[in-house]
């Protein structure tokens, strides 16, 4: 009887686990489950899972952007993203009734702008939509129109969208202008964030003043430390002809097919050799058997083939190495050709400098063909290490030796370099007074930022919004 019993209870309970397995979620009621609630607002499972799929999927647009993968099935990314939608939404609820408390609304003249942003915004995404839209070439101008409106609404682009965005970004404003009231900076942040700066540009480039040059190239940025031995040039640059130059880039282009088709040769060469190391390591087994026999023979056969590939390999190598050759001569030929061309001028420009109370702007105002020259009162900063400029350009700029001393004819990627020692920037921090407003606007915006992020906060807090996470989970 006990037996009995006890094989009741288990089949009893292997039917109550098989049962759960059993029941089926209702996906409707499941997607109208309540996941945040505000007073009478309430935000479903639905529409939070889709705001998530909608921050992975720009997250991965972002990462695709910089060549990078994001994977939206990762549980941790997932997590993130949940995270930060059901914080959003919070945020949004509780400045949407922030904003009723206060009575914020938009002006008439205000909603108008909103509108014709709307519209223009709309208007784009409608054009795109254009060169999507299947058969648009059999339509007239405004069936396609119509088509790319219809396009563009399917995929949740509507003109009643961007008003609502828009009028709800506007109210945004204004309510971060009221949470920022009275926020100002004070001399002492001012101090502060230049002393961060100017150390932190020190740090970087004391050492390296190459590489504050290339700065200035590159990503041109406010200035706070100049390290020593940067000095300032200003150059006369005598172009190629556009003949001469577009025989040189013919002639390197050559060239670069030339140096291609060496590598392919080697890859070749070293290909056959080492099938050929290969074969010769199994001709080299001094087993007797009569399998190791018919893989010698094997061995032998295709070192005999892998041979002949080498051979091959190395005409074809021997007669890309000739072809190189010539081809950087011919570069060489056409980059002698192009100097010559443009010997007499710039001799005509130097003989000009040299004469007794030369006017080195006025001269240059006229005859140089560098456009990054134009209205640039200071000329270029160079350094020893720097990378940017041309080589010869910065190698002759560091090899004269005092202020207002110019170069001869120094040979360039372009033509000929003509450079002016012009003066040393002075090592150290730039003053305070020089850059006042960028670091003030800095430490104003930072701190209203705080502010306004604080006031969200507290918002938030005193809206009572209700979160359920657990129902969110399938």
């Amino acid at each position: 009887m006990r037996k009995k019993a006890l094989l009741a209870v288990m089949m009893a309970l292997v039917l109550l686990l098989s049962g759960c397995a059993l029941i089926v979620k209702d996906e409707a009621v499941d997607n109208a489950t309540e996941i945040i609630r505000m007073g009478d607002k309430v935000i479903t499972k639905a529409e939070v899972k889709q705001k998530i799929q909608e921050e992975l999927a720009a997250t991965a647009n972002v990462y695709a952007m910089y060549g990078y993968s994001y994977d939206t099935t990762s549980p941790s990314n997932i997590a993130e993203a949940q995270e930060s939608v059901i914080q959003a939404l919070k945020e949004d609820l509780a400045l949407t009734a922030k904003a009723e408390e206060l009575d914020i609304k938009l002006t008439d003249e205000e909603l108008e702008t909103v509108k014709a942003e709307a519209q223009e915004n709309f208007d784009y995404i409608v054009g795109s939509a254009k060169n999507y839209v299947e058969g648009a070439d059999s339509m007239d101008d405004e069936a396609l129109t119509a088509a790319a409106v219809e396009m563009a609404n399917d995929a949740g682009y509507t003109l009643e969208n961007y008003i609502e965005s828009g009028t709800k970004a506007k109210i945004d404003e204004k309510l971060r202008d009221i949470a920022v009231q009275g926020v100002e900076v004070t001399e002492e942040e001012i101090q502060a964030e230049f002393d961060r700066r100017v150390e932190n540009q020190k740090s970087s480039y004391a050492e390296n003043p190459g590489s504050w040059a290339d700065e200035q190239v590159s990503n041109p940025t406010t200035v706070y430390y100049v390290p020593a031995g940067v000095r300032r040039v200003k150059q006369i640059l005598i172009k190629f002809t556009e003949e001469d130059q577009a025989a040189i880039e013919e002639a390197q282009e050559k060239a670069s097919e030339a140096k291609s088709a060496v590598s392919a040769a080697q890859a070749k060469i070293d290909a056959a050799q080492a099938k050929i190391d290969a074969d010769q390591e199994i001709l080299d087994m001094e087993d007797d058997s009569e399998e190791a026999k018919a893989s010698r023979e094997t061995a032998q056969a295709d070192k005999d083939a892998a041979q002949a590939e080498l051979d091959a390999a190395m005409q074809e190598k021997n007669d890309a190495d000739q072809a190189l050759l010539d081809a950087n001569q011919a570069v060489t030929d056409a980059t002698d050709k192009a100097y010559a061309d443009i010997d007499g001028e710039t001799d005509a420009v130097l003989a000009s400098l040299d004469e007794e109370g030369a006017d080195w702007q006025a001269i240059m105002d006229e005859k140089n063909q560098d456009p990054g020259m134009k209205d640039n009162e200071k000329g270029y900063a160079v350094a020893e290490g720097m990378t940017s400029f041309d080589s010869a350009f910065v190698e002759a700029a560091m090899a004269l030796e005092k202020v207002g001393e110019h170069s001869g004819k120094v040979k360039g990627i372009y033509g000929y370099y003509i450079i002016r020692y012009d003066s040393d920037e002075p090592e150290g921090s730039v003053t305070l007074d020089s850059v006042r407003d960028v670091v003030s606007e800095y430490v104003l915006s930072t701190k209203q930022t705080e502010a306004y992020n604080a006031a969200k906060e507290q918002w938030v807090n005193e809206a009572g919004i209700k979160v359920d996470l657990n129902a969110l989970k399938d």
